[in-house]
């Protein structure tokens, strides 16, 4: 595997790391319901799903307080962690809170109609221009990144994730299956929601661009575990593994970038699949000894080119709504310079974009400025948005300081920057399956690289206790120095 040169455990030493802890228990359990409901209930602002969410979060400190007390060995500094990688979720709360005492949109009456206008406000000051059902959005949101935040501070060895990866990878497989079976008999709405009324959906998504990031997430991470089934040291042939289930879980999700109408998102998607296609490719090349390398090589090689060739094209695809989007990122550009340090408050797009766009825009569906990155800043600014940029970029930048040779931890994370880069053009991060998603696939990449190269007790600890008192602090005297005996 990723750790070839670990020392071989005894099988005592190997059960004490491999079996799930009570806290290891709780997070599997809690990670496998709140991905179900997150896939298979994936409109985007589903009140009852974000309520649940909710409430899922609030055993994130019981599953922290078990890890504490249960773990079989040192954990230097846990709280202390949890608290500083938890501070974006808490900053964007407080900021959001703090916010509700400066509202920019007012009623105005004129005769017997109601017009809402947009005040001047104190730009040095955090603003939310609607509190009515975002505060449900800002806490639902902030319990899933510390559901997901949990995978990077509680499992204590690769097997939690060999075990939990399947069910997810299985559980995404699913829910695609289920897109592929919608368009098949022609249905005219998504499942489980009422959608948007555009044809653009896939499977339990009402916009299908939310389905692409989803799909590109997933389609990496069964991937790598494809090839992760051919660095075992026990592994058979890989027709007779578990590779080519993963395998074809991805294609099934890769290809479904050819039914999706947002250019973008597709294309996104399309030559993530056909990287992870070449990595296939070059591994059954170059390192594999199977049987059928060759074989396996070559197909996956062309499949590869061929998709790559189909992702370009899609780019260069005319959009019918160049004209509308293009508008809705100038809007998001024209409220971030108008508060450019708190910015207008989480979810206020939606409410400020008709003081902002053209008037033949209005009436459209413009709750997204259709680039997660600049709806960012223009709801946060730039206060709001520092803290969980510098959070990614820095457990990033440990990472590659470390040496990023973990191959299973660098095909996930294929996925992750996939997303970001969508996040330029599309609103991927609108839809709560993908951020849950992407969290759950981030943390677990690092901590997976973290785990591969560090002893199984040695990952959390990295200075270990003084098991012997020094000399200076003993209360007791205790003779260590050489003894010469001398006859009087």
């Amino acid at each position: 595997m990723e750790n070839e040169n670990e020392a071989p455990l005894r099988i005592r030493d190997q059960l004490l790391r491999d079996s799930f802890t009570p806290a290891e228990y709780l997070l599997f359990g809690l990670i496998l319901i709140v991905t179900t409901v997150g896939f298979w209930l994936a409109d985007p602002r589903s009140m009852w799903g974000l309520g649940f969410y909710l409430i899922a979060g609030g055993f994130c400190p019981v599953i922290l307080k078990t890890h504490e007390h249960t773990h079989p060995f040192f954990i230097d500094r846990l709280w202390t962690k949890f608290w500083l990688l938890s501070a974006p979720a808490w900053l964007i709360a407080l900021q959001f809170t703090l916010g509700l005492l400066q509202s920019p949109i007012h009623t105005l009456n004129i005769g017997m109609e109601v017009f809402l206008s947009l005040d001047p406000v104190h730009i040095w000051l955090p603003i939310s221009a609607t509190a009515r059902e975002t505060w449900v959005t800002v806490f639902g949101f902030g319990a899933l990144y510390l559901i997901a935040l949990n995978l990077f501070i509680v499992p204590k060895s690769r097997s939690f994730f060999e075990r939990t990866f399947p069910w997810l990878c299985l559980s995404a497989v699913l829910v695609c299956i289920f897109g592929y079976l919608q368009i098949g008999f022609g249905l005219e709405n998504p499942f489980l929601t009422k959608g948007t009324g555009s044809s653009d959906f896939f499977a339990f998504f009402p916009y299908d661009g939310h389905w692409a990031a989803f799909a590109l997430l997933w389609c990496t991470v069964c991937t790598g575990m494809a090839l992760l089934s051919t660095r075992y040291h026990d592994s058979p042939d890989f027709i007779q593994s578990t590779g080519p289930w993963y395998l074809t879980g991805a294609g099934l999700l890769g290809a479904s970038g050819f039914l999706i109408e947002a250019n973008w998102p597709a294309a996104v998607l399309l030559m993530v699949f056909s990287v992870m296609l070449l990595l296939v490719s070059v591994n059954f090349f170059t390192r594999s000894k199977d049987r059928h390398r060759n074989e396996i090589a070559v197909i996956t090689g062309l499949l590869a080119s061929g998709i790559f060739a189909s992702g370009i094209f899609r780019i260069f695809q005319s959009d019918p709504n160049a004209e509308s989007t293009g508008a809705l990122r100038e809007a998001a550009s024209a409220m971030f310079k108008d508060s450019p340090f708190f910015g207008w408050g989480v979810d206020s797009f939606a409410q400020l974009a008709p003081f902002y766009i053209d008037d033949m825009l209005l009436g459209t569906r413009n709750i997204r400025a259709t680039s997660d990155a600049l709806q960012f800043i223009a709801e946060l600014g730039i206060i709001g948005a520092i803290v969980p940029i510098a959070v990614i970029v820095i457990l990033i930048y440990r990472y590659i300081k470390e040496k990023p040779d973990i191959n299973l931890t660098n095909h996930m994370m294929i996925g992750c920057v996939g997303v970001l880069i969508l996040a330029f053009f599309d609103s991927p991060f609108m839809s709560p399956a993908v951020f849950l998603s992407f969290f759950v696939i981030f943390f677990s990449a690092l901590r997976w690289a973290d785990l591969s190269r560090s002893n199984v007790d040695e990952v959390d600890a990295k200075e270990r206790p003084a098991l012997v008192t020094p000399e200076a602090e003993r209360r007791v005297p205790f003779f260590t120095k050489e003894y010469t005996e001398k006859e009087k």
